[in-house]
């Protein structure tokens, strides 16, 4: 089940509002969990619920969209299950949260930085000017952070404006109320005539364990069960929609509420950053820790395995293959 409201451009808008009841109450198998944004980077959410997963496993979803940061919060606070926003999850796990990252969905982040000013050519000319984020600590705010920081620039040196998501994002940057924003393939392709430059492509040059899963440490030990079953349906959608292009296109519509032809420009753009089996290697991982330590202004860990268990989704892989199962359209 989804709660929804109607909104603007997308038409539809997950409630943020966060019920009272608990994740220890678990009891009814249903779940609640967040999305940053409604474009295909959450396809495989989105996918789960349509073809009907997460009811094989016996669980009702409640979908939430809610940015990283707050998302985080709620998570903390056993208001959510599960957080999609497992990059800024590790931030809050830097600081002592009891959080793990159980999957990565995607390790690159699809956004291009865009100026909306003719003056702003290069990333260097962002000093002093304003960059517009979803929300404060969230994944576009660290992949600018870690851009500049990339070509030896002050990542404190640019204001990070929360304006929040995609079409709203678009319209501040139109609008001049900020100087440059982090845009993803939907949002891209509805930027007929940019005023400005494209001042960097974090797909490209930045890679950490950026969407996926984060949930609470005691949720992993205390249901292994239902952790495992969720997890199962998002990675049965994942593979639906890895394999089923032209069905998935029209369950992002759904939930975009945009032209098929934006969809399409954000599933082609977003297939070729998934990762192989919804993991990321010790190298991408050790240098994820060490960067946002240093970003969130706490010592790097020396254990940096601590904060990741892809104990699960390797056994969900693992038994479907064993299965044989395979999606049908």
């Amino acid at each position: 089940m989804i709660s929804t409201k109607k909104l603007g451009l997308f038409g539809v808008v997950f409630v943020v509002a966060l019920f009272g009841t608990r994740w220890v109450q678990a009891a009814e198998e249903k779940v609640r969990f967040s999305v940053a944004a409604v474009t295909g980077s959450y396809m495989d959410e989105f996918v789960a619920i349509e073809k009907g997963y997460h009811r094989d496993e016996g669980l009702t979803v409640e979908m939430i969209r809610a940015g990283g940061g707050i998302a985080t919060q709620a998570l903390m606070a056993g208001d959510l299950h599960f957080s999609t926003s497992a990059g800024s999850a590790l931030s809050a796990m830097l600081r002592g949260a009891e959080i793990k990252v159980i999957y990565t969905n995607i390790d690159r982040p699809g956004y291009q930085l865009w100026s909306g000013n003719a003056d702003i050519k290069q990333l260097k000319d962002l000093r002093g000017k304003r960059v517009g984020v979803t929300s404060r600590g969230d994944t576009q705010e660290l992949s600018v952070r870690l851009l500049l920081r990339k070509y030896g620039i002050d990542a404190n040196s640019v204001s990070y404006m929360p304006v929040g998501f995609g079409a709203q994002r678009l319209a501040a940057l139109q609008a001049g109320s900020v100087d440059a924003v982090p845009l993803g393939a939907g949002d891209f392709a509805q930027l007929k005539q940019p005023k400005g430059h494209m001042l960097g492509d974090t797909e490209k040059e930045i890679r950490f364990a950026y969407v996926g899963l984060a949930v609470a440490s005691k949720l992993i030990a205390r249901q292994p069960e239902l952790v495992e079953k969720f997890l199962r349906s998002v990675i049965k959608g994942r593979e639906y929609a890895r394999r089923y292009r032209e069905q998935t296109i029209t369950i992002l519509g759904k939930y975009t509420q945009r032209k098929r032809e934006f969809n399409g420009f954000d599933y082609d753009s977003t297939l070729p950053v998934l990762t192989a089996e919804g993991w990321v290697g010790d190298d991408v991982i050790k240098e994820d820790v060490a960067m946002r330590a240093e970003l969130v202004n706490v010592p790097a860990p020396g254990d940096y395995h601590k904060f990741f268990d892809y104990s699960i989704v390797r056994k969900v892989y693992r038994d479907l293959k064993t299965s044989g199962w395979k999606p049908t359209p």
